[in-house]
């Protein structure tokens, strides 16, 4: 299991908390989404040459994102609910 801690401007901090307070998940999605992109991006931009083949290689470029994305986001973010990131959280907009 991966433990991602997300590094956030002071801004995008201020809206994810809102969005907790307010219970409201879409946007709470939406946010976390936004601030995990371009770190994802940059990543496949570097290294779409060299496929990953083994659980290994895997597990080195999980680390690498997750260190990249706690390098640029905040660490004084609230974790997710384990209803938050469940299947049933996350798609019970649309059944």
């Amino acid at each position: 299991m991966i433990s991602i801690t997300l590094k956030l401007l002071p801004e995008l901090e201020e809206k994810l908390r809102e969005s907790i307070a307010l219970g409201d998940r879409a946007a709470l999605r939406e946010l976390l989404a936004d601030a995990f992109a371009p770190t994802v991006e940059n990543w496949l931009a570097q290294n779409l040459d060299k496929p990953i083949e083994t659980d290994s290689e895997f597990d080195v470029v999980a680390e690498h994102l997750a260190d990249e994305l706690a390098a640029c986001l905040g660490a004084n973010v609230l974790p997710l609910s384990d209803d938050a990131v469940s299947r049933a959280g996350i798609y019970e907009e649309h059944p």
